[in-house]
């Protein structure tokens, strides 16, 4: 039965592209209206081909506005026969807050802290501006016809950017509050140029979170509120919970140091921290003298050692030179 009216109407809004009909080809009549809405484009298709496309307004469809279809057309009965194609409407109108967001965390290689997993999430604006060329390279070539699979495809582009450009940005997550307007804003130029490839405008890209794990959350939390920046005093901090971790539960020291481990600590860290409540393990020059105070000072000043112990710890050292 060959259609006399082919249109698209979406009351919700959020249909980017629909075909009609949904599956195979439709009967179209020469001589039949075409409408098309407001924020919409039509184009017809026949065997994988875009022919002719259509801008708002009713159309009456006959040889004359249908020049890719007017040599495979039969005109047995006056040009009137039906021909058997497909169209495709495109909303071109702006689609707003649509979402991205990481589906598993992603490793990130953190200088300090070695490896480190990520999450990260926000949302972005697009618009088709580029019909056919949207349809040849997204549907055609990517076989991709649901508002569904359209998201999907773009979140996609989306987080592997988020990764290449933290990746080349960000050294350590402890850096991530200065670097974060760069980030966002070098995500958004790299997403940009792959949408236009496919006749896509990005509208907007918003990054609205990175976050770490709740255990490294934390730590940085505590290292926080003695200099967040200051890296060396952060894994004092790590390396001490995890030798307090080791000593209030012999059974399971390693544990503690595994801890340790995990933020990227290591033995050789617990060693020196070891080393500074442990004087005795070794007779220090002049200069290691000074370098322990100095670092029995910080414990005290971060609140990880109480004064008797600092005065006891002091008095041993001193004692050695």
């Amino acid at each position: 039965m060959a259609l006399d009216i082919i249109e698209f109407l979406d009351p919700t809004g959020d249909i980017m592209i629909a075909r009609v009909p949904q599956e195979g080809t439709g009967e179209f009549r020469l001589g039949a209206q075409l409408i098309v809405q407001e924020s919409q484009v039509a184009v017809f298709f026949r065997d994988g081909q875009a022919l002719d496309g259509f801008s708002a307004g009713r159309h009456t469809l006959e040889t004359r506005n249908l020049p890719g279809l007017a040599k495979i057309i039969a005109r047995p009965f006056g040009g009137k026969s039906p021909f058997r194609s497909y169209v495709y409407f495109l909303a071109t109108k702006t689609f707003t807050n649509l979402g991205w967001g990481t589906p598993t965390p992603v490793l990130f290689r953190d200088t300090d802290l070695r490896m480190v997993t990520l999450r990260a999430h926000g949302a972005y604006s697009i618009r088709i501006i580029k019909p056919r060329t949207f349809l040849m390279q997204i549907v055609g070539t990517k076989g991709i016809e649901t508002t569904f699979g359209l998201e999907e495809f773009f979140r996609q582009i989306i987080v592997a950017k988020f990764n290449q450009v933290v990746g080349q940005t960000l050294q350590s997550i402890l850096d991530l509050p200065a670097k974060y307007n760069q980030i966002a804003a070098q995500i958004k130029q790299e997403v940009r140029t792959d949408f236009e490839q496919y006749g896509i405008q990005l509208v907007d890209l918003i990054v609205a979170a990175v976050t770490v794990p709740p255990e490294v959350q934390e730590m940085i939390n505590r290292a926080s509120g003695v200099a967040a920046q200051d890296t060396q005093k952060y894994k004092d901090i790590a390396a001490a919970d995890a030798l307090r971790s080791a000593a209030s539960n012999p059974g399971s020291a390693g544990e503690g140091l595994g801890a340790g481990l995990g933020l990227g600590m290591g033995f050789g860290l617990a060693k020196q921290m070891a080393d500074a409540l442990n004087p005795q393990t070794s007779i220090p020059a002049v200069p290691d003298v000074r370098s322990r105070l100095k670092r029995l000072k910080e414990l005290l000043d971060d609140g990880l050692i109480a004064q008797q112990e600092f005065d006891k710890r002091k008095e041993q050292i001193l004692s050695e030179i």
